[in-house]
Protein backbone atom coordinates (compact mmCIF):
# COMPACT_ATOMS: atom_id res chain seq x y z
CA UNK A 1 0.00 0.00 0.00
CA UNK A 2 2.96 2.60 0.75
CA UNK A 3 4.51 1.98 -2.30
CA UNK A 4 1.26 2.06 -4.53
CA UNK A 5 1.11 5.40 -2.64
CA UNK A 6 4.63 6.17 -3.22
CA UNK A 7 4.17 5.48 -7.35
CA UNK A 8 0.98 7.39 -7.50
CA UNK A 9 2.42 10.33 -5.88
CA UNK A 10 5.28 10.17 -8.35
CA UNK A 11 2.77 10.43 -11.63
CA UNK A 12 0.87 13.34 -10.29
CA UNK A 13 4.13 15.55 -10.11
CA UNK A 14 5.47 14.69 -12.99
CA UNK A 15 2.12 15.72 -14.57
CA UNK A 16 2.32 18.78 -12.81
CA UNK A 17 6.12 19.38 -13.77
CA UNK A 18 4.47 19.12 -17.62
CA UNK A 19 1.63 21.01 -17.05
CA UNK A 20 3.85 23.73 -15.30
CA UNK A 21 5.86 24.04 -18.28
CA UNK A 22 3.30 24.05 -20.50
CA UNK A 23 1.66 26.84 -18.79
CA UNK A 24 4.97 29.00 -18.63
CA UNK A 25 5.66 28.07 -22.43
CA UNK A 26 2.36 29.69 -23.27
CA UNK A 27 3.00 32.49 -21.55
CA UNK A 28 6.42 33.24 -22.65
CA UNK A 29 4.90 33.16 -26.05
CA UNK A 30 2.26 35.28 -25.52
CA UNK A 31 4.73 38.47 -24.99
CA UNK A 32 5.56 39.75 -27.71
CA UNK A 33 5.80 43.31 -29.45
CA UNK A 34 2.77 44.21 -31.93
CA UNK A 35 3.41 47.16 -34.68
CA UNK A 36 1.20 48.89 -37.03
CA UNK A 37 0.51 52.10 -38.94
CA UNK A 38 -2.69 54.10 -38.12
CA UNK A 39 -4.20 56.39 -41.41
CA UNK A 40 -7.79 57.39 -42.20
CA UNK A 41 -9.70 55.70 -43.69
CA UNK A 42 -10.95 58.87 -46.57
CA UNK A 43 -7.78 60.19 -47.32
CA UNK A 44 -5.59 57.74 -46.39
CA UNK A 45 -3.12 60.11 -44.40
CA UNK A 46 -1.42 58.51 -41.32
CA UNK A 47 -2.59 59.78 -38.13
CA UNK A 48 -0.05 61.44 -35.90
CA UNK A 49 -0.49 60.79 -32.06
CA UNK A 50 -3.64 58.46 -32.38
CA UNK A 51 -3.89 56.76 -28.69
CA UNK A 52 -3.23 53.41 -29.03
CA UNK A 53 -4.68 51.02 -25.37
CA UNK A 54 -4.55 47.54 -24.47
CA UNK A 55 -8.21 47.40 -23.26
CA UNK A 56 -8.78 47.24 -19.59
CA UNK A 57 -5.45 47.79 -18.81
CA UNK A 58 -3.14 51.05 -17.52
CA UNK A 59 -0.65 49.97 -21.01
CA UNK A 60 -1.08 52.89 -23.06
CA UNK A 61 1.42 54.36 -26.27
CA UNK A 62 0.92 56.52 -28.89
CA UNK A 63 2.09 56.73 -32.85
CA UNK A 64 4.36 58.69 -34.02
CA UNK A 65 4.89 61.68 -37.25
CA UNK A 66 4.52 59.07 -39.31
CA UNK A 67 1.77 57.54 -37.57
CA UNK A 68 3.07 54.43 -36.28
CA UNK A 69 3.40 52.74 -32.64
CA UNK A 70 5.05 49.72 -31.08
CA UNK A 71 3.28 47.51 -28.22
CA UNK A 72 4.07 44.78 -26.40
CA UNK A 73 0.64 42.50 -25.93
CA UNK A 74 -0.85 38.66 -25.76
CA UNK A 75 -2.72 37.09 -28.98
CA UNK A 76 -5.76 37.00 -26.33
CA UNK A 77 -5.99 41.22 -25.52
CA UNK A 78 -7.44 43.74 -27.50
CA UNK A 79 -6.22 47.53 -28.99
CA UNK A 80 -7.98 50.41 -28.45
CA UNK A 81 -7.01 53.01 -31.29
CA UNK A 82 -8.47 56.08 -30.80
CA UNK A 83 -7.81 60.14 -32.21
CA UNK A 84 -9.72 63.53 -32.07
CA UNK A 85 -11.99 63.73 -35.05
CA UNK A 86 -12.67 60.04 -35.81
CA UNK A 87 -13.98 56.89 -34.59
CA UNK A 88 -12.31 54.40 -32.09
CA UNK A 89 -12.00 51.05 -33.13
CA UNK A 90 -11.13 47.77 -31.35
CA UNK A 91 -9.03 44.86 -32.66
CA UNK A 92 -8.21 41.91 -31.55
CA UNK A 93 -4.59 40.85 -31.72
CA UNK A 94 -4.78 37.52 -32.78
CA UNK A 95 -1.35 35.53 -33.86
CA UNK A 96 -0.91 39.59 -36.32
CA UNK A 97 2.66 41.42 -35.07
CA UNK A 98 2.09 43.48 -37.98
CA UNK A 99 -1.21 46.26 -37.80
CA UNK A 100 -2.72 48.50 -40.24
CA UNK A 101 -5.94 50.56 -38.98
CA UNK A 102 -7.88 52.70 -40.87
CA UNK A 103 -9.99 54.81 -38.63
CA UNK A 104 -13.15 56.75 -40.06
CA UNK A 105 -13.97 60.30 -39.57
CA UNK A 106 -16.25 61.02 -37.28
CA UNK A 107 -17.31 65.05 -36.80
CA UNK A 108 -19.13 64.85 -33.39
CA UNK A 109 -15.42 64.76 -31.93
CA UNK A 110 -15.69 68.82 -31.48
CA UNK A 111 -16.97 67.90 -28.64
CA UNK A 112 -13.52 67.27 -27.47
CA UNK A 113 -11.49 68.42 -24.61
CA UNK A 114 -7.98 70.29 -26.01
CA UNK A 115 -5.01 71.42 -23.99
CA UNK A 116 -4.82 75.21 -24.43
CA UNK A 117 -1.24 76.32 -22.31
CA UNK A 118 -2.46 75.43 -18.65
CA UNK A 119 -5.97 74.53 -19.02
CA UNK A 120 -8.42 72.52 -21.08
CA UNK A 121 -11.54 73.53 -23.42
CA UNK A 122 -13.96 71.91 -25.77
CA UNK A 123 -12.98 72.60 -29.11
CA UNK A 124 -16.74 74.28 -29.74
CA UNK A 125 -15.86 76.44 -27.08
CA UNK A 126 -12.79 78.29 -28.65
CA UNK A 127 -13.40 81.41 -29.46
CA UNK A 128 -10.62 81.90 -32.04
CA UNK A 129 -8.38 79.62 -34.47
CA UNK A 130 -5.87 77.38 -33.71
CA UNK A 131 -3.08 76.56 -36.34
CA UNK A 132 -0.79 73.36 -35.51
CA UNK A 133 2.48 72.46 -37.18
CA UNK A 134 3.86 69.39 -36.73
CA UNK A 135 7.08 67.64 -37.09
CA UNK A 136 6.23 66.48 -40.71
CA UNK A 137 5.74 69.70 -41.75
CA UNK A 138 8.93 71.15 -40.08
CA UNK A 139 11.21 68.81 -41.81
CA UNK A 140 10.31 69.44 -45.11
CA UNK A 141 12.75 72.04 -45.27
CA UNK A 142 16.67 73.12 -43.49
CA UNK A 143 15.76 75.53 -40.57
CA UNK A 144 18.30 76.90 -38.28
CA UNK A 145 15.94 78.26 -35.87
CA UNK A 146 12.42 77.55 -35.35
CA UNK A 147 10.63 80.93 -36.31
CA UNK A 148 12.21 79.84 -40.00
CA UNK A 149 9.74 76.57 -39.70
CA UNK A 150 6.80 78.56 -39.19
CA UNK A 151 7.52 80.50 -42.22
CA UNK A 152 4.68 79.73 -45.29
CA UNK A 153 3.18 77.08 -42.84
CA UNK A 154 0.81 78.85 -40.52
CA UNK A 155 -2.63 81.27 -41.61
CA UNK A 156 -2.45 84.65 -40.17
CA UNK A 157 1.14 84.87 -39.24
CA UNK A 158 4.09 86.68 -41.01
CA UNK A 159 7.49 86.27 -40.45
CA UNK A 160 9.54 88.31 -41.95
CA UNK A 161 13.82 88.62 -41.71
CA UNK A 162 15.10 91.51 -39.67
CA UNK A 163 18.73 90.59 -41.42
CA UNK A 164 20.39 87.98 -43.24
CA UNK A 165 22.62 87.02 -40.69
CA UNK A 166 22.65 83.60 -40.09
CA UNK A 167 21.06 82.87 -36.54
CA UNK A 168 19.57 86.47 -36.26
CA UNK A 169 16.36 87.13 -34.84
CA UNK A 170 13.18 86.83 -37.19
CA UNK A 171 10.00 88.77 -36.45
CA UNK A 172 7.04 87.11 -36.16
CA UNK A 173 3.41 88.48 -36.04
CA UNK A 174 0.14 87.30 -35.73
CA UNK A 175 -2.60 88.95 -37.55
CA UNK A 176 -0.55 91.81 -37.78
CA UNK A 177 1.20 94.65 -35.62
CA UNK A 178 -0.58 95.17 -32.24
CA UNK A 179 1.65 97.48 -30.71
CA UNK A 180 3.50 100.82 -32.11
CA UNK A 181 5.62 101.51 -30.09
CA UNK A 182 5.95 98.01 -27.63
CA UNK A 183 6.79 94.17 -28.47
CA UNK A 184 4.68 92.94 -31.06
CA UNK A 185 6.71 89.49 -30.72
CA UNK A 186 4.26 86.28 -29.79
CA UNK A 187 5.23 84.70 -25.76
CA UNK A 188 6.34 81.44 -26.99
CA UNK A 189 6.22 78.50 -24.26
CA UNK A 190 8.13 75.87 -24.73
CA UNK A 191 7.21 72.27 -22.63
CA UNK A 192 5.31 74.94 -20.53
CA UNK A 193 7.73 77.14 -20.03
CA UNK A 194 6.99 81.03 -20.93
CA UNK A 195 9.71 83.22 -23.35
CA UNK A 196 9.62 86.28 -24.05
CA UNK A 197 11.92 87.88 -27.14
CA UNK A 198 11.99 91.37 -28.30
CA UNK A 199 11.41 92.95 -31.68
CA UNK A 200 14.70 91.63 -33.15
CA UNK A 201 16.93 94.83 -33.00
CA UNK A 202 19.97 93.18 -31.17
CA UNK A 203 21.90 90.90 -32.86
CA UNK A 204 20.91 87.98 -30.73
CA UNK A 205 18.02 85.70 -30.79
CA UNK A 206 17.12 84.11 -28.03
CA UNK A 207 14.78 81.12 -29.30
CA UNK A 208 18.04 80.52 -31.33
CA UNK A 209 19.32 77.79 -28.35
CA UNK A 210 16.47 75.33 -29.28
CA UNK A 211 16.98 72.57 -31.87
CA UNK A 212 14.36 72.50 -34.86
CA UNK A 213 14.64 69.23 -34.86
CA UNK A 214 13.47 68.38 -31.08
CA UNK A 215 10.11 69.78 -31.45
CA UNK A 216 7.32 67.71 -31.52
CA UNK A 217 4.41 70.36 -32.71
CA UNK A 218 3.97 74.10 -32.73
CA UNK A 219 0.32 75.16 -31.68
CA UNK A 220 -0.35 78.95 -32.42
CA UNK A 221 -3.26 80.46 -30.33
CA UNK A 222 -4.67 83.58 -31.08
CA UNK A 223 -7.26 86.27 -29.06
CA UNK A 224 -9.54 85.22 -26.00
CA UNK A 225 -7.97 81.52 -25.72
CA UNK A 226 -4.61 82.95 -25.51
CA UNK A 227 -5.23 85.70 -23.11
CA UNK A 228 -7.92 84.35 -20.99
CA UNK A 229 -4.50 82.13 -19.75
CA UNK A 230 -1.87 83.93 -19.78
CA UNK A 231 -3.17 87.62 -19.87
CA UNK A 232 -1.79 90.86 -21.16
CA UNK A 233 1.52 88.92 -22.24
CA UNK A 234 -0.59 86.97 -25.26
CA UNK A 235 -2.07 90.42 -26.78
CA UNK A 236 0.36 89.46 -29.52
CA UNK A 237 -0.41 85.59 -29.51
CA UNK A 238 1.07 82.37 -28.03
CA UNK A 239 2.99 79.95 -29.88
CA UNK A 240 3.22 76.76 -27.62
CA UNK A 241 5.57 73.75 -28.62
CA UNK A 242 5.84 70.88 -27.70
CA UNK A 243 9.61 68.85 -27.84
CA UNK A 244 9.60 65.16 -28.53
CA UNK A 245 9.58 62.47 -26.04
CA UNK A 246 10.28 58.97 -26.16
CA UNK A 247 7.49 56.37 -26.87
CA UNK A 248 7.24 52.80 -25.31
CA UNK A 249 8.88 49.87 -26.93
CA UNK A 250 12.60 48.79 -28.36
CA UNK A 251 14.82 51.59 -28.69
CA UNK A 252 15.42 53.78 -31.65
CA UNK A 253 18.30 55.33 -32.81
CA UNK A 254 18.10 58.02 -35.35
CA UNK A 255 21.17 60.14 -37.05
CA UNK A 256 21.14 63.02 -39.55
CA UNK A 257 23.12 65.21 -41.32
CA UNK A 258 23.08 67.25 -44.23
CA UNK A 259 25.89 69.73 -46.05
CA UNK A 260 23.90 72.54 -48.14
CA UNK A 261 25.48 75.25 -50.19
CA UNK A 262 24.12 78.80 -49.73
CA UNK A 263 24.72 80.96 -52.84
CA UNK A 264 25.00 84.72 -52.49
CA UNK A 265 22.28 87.51 -54.06
CA UNK A 266 22.69 88.86 -57.25
CA UNK A 267 25.06 91.77 -57.56
CA UNK A 268 23.42 94.95 -57.23
CA UNK A 269 24.56 97.05 -60.51
CA UNK A 270 27.17 99.50 -59.64
CA UNK A 271 29.52 101.83 -61.78
CA UNK A 272 32.98 100.26 -62.51
CA UNK A 273 36.38 102.35 -61.98
CA UNK A 274 36.17 103.78 -65.55
CA UNK A 275 32.65 104.86 -65.35
CA UNK A 276 32.84 106.27 -62.14
CA UNK A 277 35.61 108.58 -63.21
CA UNK A 278 33.48 109.55 -65.86
CA UNK A 279 30.69 110.60 -63.83
CA UNK A 280 32.72 112.35 -61.12
CA UNK A 281 34.18 114.28 -64.31
CA UNK A 282 31.06 115.96 -65.08
CA UNK A 283 30.25 116.57 -61.18
CA UNK A 284 33.81 118.53 -60.73
CA UNK A 285 32.73 120.29 -64.29
CA UNK A 286 29.53 121.68 -62.89
CA UNK A 287 30.87 122.64 -59.41
CA UNK A 288 30.09 119.70 -57.43
CA UNK A 289 33.48 118.57 -56.68
CA UNK A 290 37.11 119.17 -56.93
CA UNK A 291 38.99 117.42 -60.10
CA UNK A 292 40.53 114.02 -59.00
CA UNK A 293 43.79 114.17 -60.92
CA UNK A 294 43.62 110.15 -61.01
CA UNK A 295 40.18 110.27 -63.46
CA UNK A 296 41.73 112.78 -66.24
CA UNK A 297 42.01 109.61 -68.56
CA UNK A 298 39.41 106.99 -67.81
CA UNK A 299 40.30 105.32 -70.41
CA UNK A 300 43.12 104.11 -68.70
CA UNK A 301 41.60 102.86 -65.63
CA UNK A 302 41.08 99.33 -64.74
CA UNK A 303 37.27 97.59 -63.37
CA UNK A 304 38.56 99.12 -59.98
CA UNK A 305 36.87 97.31 -56.50
CA UNK A 306 34.03 95.19 -56.76
CA UNK A 307 32.77 95.72 -52.82
CA UNK A 308 30.03 92.77 -53.39
CA UNK A 309 32.47 90.49 -55.09
CA UNK A 310 34.91 91.13 -52.49
CA UNK A 311 32.52 90.72 -49.74
CA UNK A 312 29.96 88.10 -50.62
CA UNK A 313 30.81 84.12 -51.49
CA UNK A 314 28.91 81.27 -51.68
CA UNK A 315 28.76 79.61 -47.73
CA UNK A 316 28.22 75.78 -46.55
CA UNK A 317 25.98 74.82 -43.97
CA UNK A 318 26.19 71.39 -42.29
CA UNK A 319 24.44 69.61 -39.25
CA UNK A 320 24.63 66.71 -37.40
CA UNK A 321 22.02 65.13 -34.94
CA UNK A 322 22.03 61.60 -32.77
CA UNK A 323 19.14 60.79 -31.22
CA UNK A 324 17.98 58.01 -29.06
CA UNK A 325 14.29 57.30 -27.61
CA UNK A 326 12.36 54.40 -26.01
CA UNK A 327 10.92 53.12 -22.66
CA UNK A 328 8.54 50.55 -20.96
CA UNK A 329 4.69 51.13 -20.73
CA UNK A 330 4.92 52.98 -17.69
CA UNK A 331 8.69 54.82 -18.04
CA UNK A 332 9.72 56.80 -21.30
CA UNK A 333 12.71 58.68 -22.50
CA UNK A 334 14.05 60.98 -25.32
CA UNK A 335 17.89 62.20 -25.68
CA UNK A 336 18.86 64.20 -28.58
CA UNK A 337 22.56 65.62 -29.00
CA UNK A 338 23.14 68.47 -32.38
CA UNK A 339 25.73 70.05 -33.70
CA UNK A 340 25.10 72.79 -36.38
CA UNK A 341 27.72 75.44 -38.45
CA UNK A 342 26.30 77.79 -40.66
CA UNK A 343 28.22 80.17 -42.49
CA UNK A 344 27.49 83.18 -43.70
CA UNK A 345 27.62 84.65 -47.09
CA UNK A 346 29.17 87.92 -45.71
CA UNK A 347 32.90 86.94 -45.12
CA UNK A 348 33.67 86.50 -41.52
CA UNK A 349 29.47 86.09 -40.57
CA UNK A 350 28.97 82.82 -39.44
CA UNK A 351 26.39 80.77 -36.72
CA UNK A 352 27.14 77.79 -34.47
CA UNK A 353 25.16 75.69 -32.06
CA UNK A 354 25.62 72.58 -29.63
CA UNK A 355 22.29 71.53 -27.67
CA UNK A 356 21.76 68.72 -25.86
CA UNK A 357 17.95 67.38 -24.61
CA UNK A 358 16.46 64.76 -22.28
CA UNK A 359 12.86 64.31 -21.84
CA UNK A 360 12.01 61.86 -19.25
CA UNK A 361 8.61 60.78 -18.49
CA UNK A 362 7.42 57.86 -15.85
CA UNK A 363 4.34 56.85 -14.36
CA UNK A 364 4.18 54.99 -11.40
CA UNK A 365 0.39 55.03 -10.87
CA UNK A 366 -2.26 55.27 -13.03
CA UNK A 367 -3.14 58.87 -11.19
CA UNK A 368 0.70 60.46 -11.06
CA UNK A 369 2.84 60.96 -13.84
CA UNK A 370 6.19 62.67 -12.96
CA UNK A 371 8.52 64.42 -15.86
CA UNK A 372 11.65 66.37 -16.65
CA UNK A 373 12.96 68.38 -19.81
CA UNK A 374 16.14 69.09 -19.61
CA UNK A 375 17.72 71.31 -22.47
CA UNK A 376 21.32 72.61 -22.40
CA UNK A 377 22.71 74.64 -25.46
CA UNK A 378 25.50 77.06 -26.38
CA UNK A 379 25.43 79.86 -29.61
CA UNK A 380 28.16 81.34 -30.93
CA UNK A 381 27.58 84.28 -33.19
CA UNK A 382 29.68 86.30 -35.79
CA UNK A 383 28.06 89.31 -35.92
CA UNK A 384 29.10 91.57 -38.97
CA UNK A 385 26.00 92.54 -41.36
CA UNK A 386 24.17 93.88 -38.83
CA UNK A 387 26.73 96.05 -36.75
CA UNK A 388 28.14 98.00 -39.46
CA UNK A 389 25.57 97.72 -42.16
CA UNK A 390 28.19 96.58 -44.47
CA UNK A 391 26.20 95.57 -47.12
CA UNK A 392 24.99 98.68 -47.48
CA UNK A 393 29.01 99.95 -47.71
CA UNK A 394 29.62 97.07 -50.20
CA UNK A 395 26.77 98.73 -52.68
CA UNK A 396 28.01 102.64 -52.22
CA UNK A 397 31.79 102.20 -51.28
CA UNK A 398 33.36 103.90 -54.67
CA UNK A 399 35.25 101.40 -56.66
CA UNK A 400 38.31 103.96 -56.35
CA UNK A 401 38.89 102.68 -52.96
CA UNK A 402 41.25 99.80 -52.64
CA UNK A 403 40.67 96.76 -51.00
CA UNK A 404 44.27 96.64 -49.51
CA UNK A 405 46.77 98.47 -49.96
CA UNK A 406 50.00 97.83 -51.59
CA UNK A 407 51.85 97.49 -48.30
CA UNK A 408 49.40 94.01 -47.30
CA UNK A 409 46.97 96.64 -44.80
CA UNK A 410 43.34 96.77 -45.46
CA UNK A 411 42.41 100.09 -47.72
CA UNK A 412 40.10 102.62 -46.74
CA UNK A 413 38.92 106.08 -47.94
CA UNK A 414 41.35 108.99 -46.85
CA UNK A 415 38.46 110.73 -44.94
CA UNK A 416 36.03 108.48 -43.44
CA UNK A 417 34.28 111.27 -41.27
CA UNK A 418 31.35 111.33 -44.37
CA UNK A 419 32.92 108.24 -45.74
CA UNK A 420 32.00 104.85 -45.66
CA UNK A 421 34.88 102.76 -44.09
CA UNK A 422 36.13 99.36 -45.67
CA UNK A 423 33.32 96.39 -45.12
Amino acid sequence: MKRSLHFTTRITSFWVLVLTLLLSQDLIAQNRQVTGIVSSQNSSERIPEATITIKNTTRVTKTDARGQFTISASPSEVLVISSVGFAPQEIKIGNSVNLTVRLADQYSDLEDVVVIGYGRMKKTDLSSSQVTVSEEDIQKTVNTTLEQALQGRAANVFVSANSGQPGSPISVNIRGINSISGNTQPLYVIDGVQVMPDNGSNGSNILAILNPDDIESMNILQGPSATAIYGSRASNGVIMITTKKGRSGKSRFSYNTFYTLQDRPEYVPTMNLQEYAIFMNEVSKNGGAIANPAFGDPSILGEGSNWQKELLTTAGMSKHQLSVSGGSDKSTYYLSGEYMNQDGIAIGSGFERYSVRLNLETQPRTWFKLGTNINASGTKENLTITNDDILNIAITQAPSVPVKNSDGSWGGPDQTQFRQTNP
